[in-house]
C-alpha cells in the first residue's frame, strides 16, 4: 500500500514539476525583422525580415527558455489592428503589440546587413517561385549582420540589445526553397550565414536575460 502511495506521489511530481517550469517561463513574440537599412535588395521581392524573424523564434523555441507566442497569431493580429511595419520597431508601438499579445516581454530586429556574392565576382537575387530559380550553381560568399532588442512590455524599457555577425561559403542561389514565412534551407552561403548569425545572436539574448535574472 505504501509503495502504491509513493509510486502515485513520485508519478505526480514527475507530471507537475515540468509543468511548473514551463509556467515559470516569460512568454515573448518576436516581431519581423526591419531590413530597411539595406538599400542594394539583390534578393528581389522576398520578406527577408519574416525569414530572420521565423529562424530566432525557431531558435529560442529549441533552447526551451521562453514561451513563444506564435507567429502566425502574431501576424494575425498586426493584420487585425493594422499596425504599419514601419512603426513596429518603435519600442512605443512594440509594448502595444506587446500587451495585445500578452506577453511580457518583445524582441525587435534589424538586418543590418546581406550579402551573396558569387566566387570569381557578382551578386545572386532571390526570387518568390518555388525551388530553385535559373542559372548554373556556383560557390558564393554571404554574410548577414543582424541586431535585436528586449523590451519589457509592462515598462516599455529596452533590457538590452544584441548584435551579431557571421559568414558562410556556400552553394550560390538564384532562387528560394519556400515561398512562405520561412527561411532558405539546405547548402546556400546565404542560408549557413543568416543561420550562424542567428543562433549567435540568441545565444547573447540568452545569457543575457540569464544575467539580469530574467530566465
Amino acid at each position: 500500500m505504501k509503495s502504491a502511495r509513493f509510486l502515485a506521489l513520485l508519478l505526480m511530481v514527475v507530471l507537475v514539476i515540468p509543468l511548473m517550469a514551463q509556467k515559470d517561463r516569460p512568454k515573448v513574440a518576436v516581431l519581423k525583422f526591419d531590413f530597411s537599412p539595406i538599400k542594394h535588395w539583390w534578393w528581389g521581392d522576398y520578406d527577408i525580415g519574416e525569414g530572420i524573424q521565423a529562424l530566432v523564434e525557431d531558435e529560442l523555441l529549441d533552447r526551451a527558455v521562453f514561451r513563444i507566442y506564435s507567429r502566425k497569431h502574431l501576424n494575425d493580429l498586426l493584420k487585425e489592428q493594422d499596425f504599419q511595419q514601419s512603426r513596429r520597431a518603435d519600442p512605443t508601438t512594440a509594448v502595444q503589440i506587446g500587451k495585445l499579445a500578452g506577453v511580457k516581454y518583445i524582441i525587435t530586429g534589424t538586418v543590418v546587413k546581406f550579402e551573396q556574392k558569387k566566387k570569381g565576382g557578382g551578386l545572386g537575387f532571390v526570387t518568390k517561385k518555388l525551388g530553385f530559380g535559373g542559372g548554373a550553381v556556383k560557390l558564393a560568399e554571404a554574410k548577414v549582420g543582424i541586431t535585436a532588442q528586449l523590451i519589457d512590455v509592462e515598462t516599455g524599457e529596452i533590457l538590452f540589445s544584441a548584435k551579431a555577425e557571421d559568414k558562410s561559403t556556400g552553394v550560390f542561389i538564384a532562387g528560394i526553397t519556400s515561398a512562405g514565412g520561412g527561411f532558405l534551407g539546405g547548402d546556400s552561403s546565404i542560408s549557413k550565414a543568416a543561420e550562424k548569425a542567428v543562433k549567435k545572436l540568441v545565444d547573447q539574448i540568452v545569457k543575457k536575460a540569464r544575467g539580469l535574472g530574467l530566465i
